[in-house]
């Protein structure tokens, strides 16, 4: 099973990775977007757009744009199944890793104040519950993750930011789809594993996409090459690099879109949405409807996903390719076990259902370390309000999750790179309350 984007094939794992596409308005990257979603659909991985442009719609589309295309749900204020409004981004986040259902948010119409509100309250409840592989695509990236950070936008900044850099751990890989690379947070673009540049022509950019080369390095191929290369590619034609993961560089073409693809340009005002039978989403639509008039109190189970083992080292004598080849064939595997047990638990539910078994519907809570809160309270009290303390809480809050130190700054909001960081870290591991090996860092379990 793999991804075609073209005369690309990537391993279905890509979809736990993070992806960056790069390009002017026109050139095609929410069309590549959108192949990217019908691939993840065909490897029966869910996912969710954010889409403030509200061109995704499309998706539920055939590519004649008359027949019934994927199985999504989309909320919003036109077009939409479900109306959306500012305070729903938790319920979506909690519905969709209950059903494994994809699903677009179209934020068009909503105030920015409440778009963001929204996608910082579902990057939130996402990254604590979700329990199965799944990509997150967020057009108009900078919206969100911008590259100065000023006033309200760090409630917004934290929680995209933090899906971007720790989802992984959770089985969650993210696509930021914008029209400029330089309106992009840098430290969140670095940390992406590959990029997809397609048409670009400003200065800035191509700087913010050399600083991403530079953090990337070492990687081959011809850097003046791809980035004289970027002002004249036509439509549909990207340069991807993708050092570590896919250890490529080089130019690709995207596959056509087998969905519809709503060009407001060339469908004009009179597209008449055609009246569709979504039987295989009603039930969802229908249940989600109900938990808009009652609480919904519910908590779903959080379950990590394997990730880097730093327990296990890389033998010597095997290349670079060879490693990337084996570590993407490793977490493919993990995937089509975990996507396996996900239809077996679908077929029982379902059987369950048609016998009337009784079976309440209750999810069942796992348990997960979360230390001696009296003493975590006590060492929280004794540090301060300082950066010790900042650390300690976010790695208390993730318990069971390991951590680089530059996403430990990025999550916290302090530099990685100051001494003052290496004091708070040296401090909390010479209290014994916090644990550092092979560069990762995790909350004392004994704590």
């Amino acid at each position: 099973m793999e991804i075609n984007l073209g005369n690309l094939k990537m391993p279905i794992n890509s979809a736990t990775k993070t992806f960056a596409i790069l390009a002017k308005r026109g050139a095609g990257k929410t069309y590549t977007g959108a192949v990217l979603a019908e691939e993840f659909y065909k490897s029966n991985i869910p996912f969710v757009v954010f889409d403030p442009i509200d061109v995704w719609w499309g998706l539920k589309l055939k590519k004649d744009g008359k027949e019934k295309g994927l199985p999504v749900v989309v909320f919003g204020l036109e077009h939409a199944d479900i109306k959306l409004d500012r305070d729903m981004g938790r319920k979506i986040a909690q519905a969709v890793v209950k059903h494994n259902i994809s699903a677009v948010i179209s934020t068009f119409g909503l105030p920015k104040v409440a778009q963001r509100h929204l996608i910082a309250e579902f990057s939130d409840e996402l990254l604590n519950i979700n329990n199965t592989p799944r990509h997150i695509f967020i057009e108009e990236a900078h919206e969100y993750v911008p590259q100065k950070v000023m006033g309200g936008l760090g409630v917004c900044f934290n929680a995209v930011s933090n899906l971007v850099v720790m989802g992984r751990n959770r089985g969650i890989g993210v696509t930021l789809l914008n029209q400029r690379a330089a309106t992009l947070n840098k430290d969140v673009l670095t940390q992406v594993d590959s990029l997809i540049a397609m048409r670009s022509v400003g200065p800035q950019d191509r700087k913010a996409l050399t600083d991403w080369v530079e953090a990337h390095l070492p990687c081959q191929g011809d850097f003046d090459k791809f980035i004289n290369d970027l002002p004249a590619l036509p439509n549909g034609t990207a340069w991807i690099w993708s050092p570590e993961f896919l250890g490529i560089f080089e130019k690709i073409k995207i596959r056509e879109r087998e969905t519809f693809h709503p060009d407001r340009e060339k469908i004009g005002l009179n597209f008449i949405m055609p009246i569709l039978e979504q039987t295989d989403v009603q039930e969802f639509i229908s249940e989600f409807s109900k938990t808009l008039v009652k609480e919904d109190k519910n908590k779903n189970p959080i379950l990590a996903l394997t990730g880097n083992s730093p327990e296990h080292p890389v033998p010597s004598g095997i290349s670079d390719i060879e490693l990337i080849k084996i570590k993407n064939d490793y977490e493919t595997r993990i995937m089509q076990k975990d996507l396996e047990i996900r239809r077996k638990d679908e077929i029982i539910n379902a059987i369950k259902k048609v016998l009337g078994s009784g079976f309440d519907g209750k999810e069942m809570l796992i348990s997960t370390p979360s230390g001696n809160s009296s003493s975590l309270n006590m060492w929280l009290s004794k540090l301060g309000n300082q950066g010790t303390s900042k650390i300690l809480k976010f790695l208390a809050e993730k318990s069971g999750m390991k951590f680089t130190r530059s996403q430990i700054g990025l999550a916290t909001g302090l530099s990685a790179s100051s001494g003052s960081f290496n004091t708070y870290i040296a401090t909390l591991k010479r209290n014994l309350l916090i644990k550092e090996e092979n560069k990762l860092i995790w909350i004392n379990p004994d704590l």
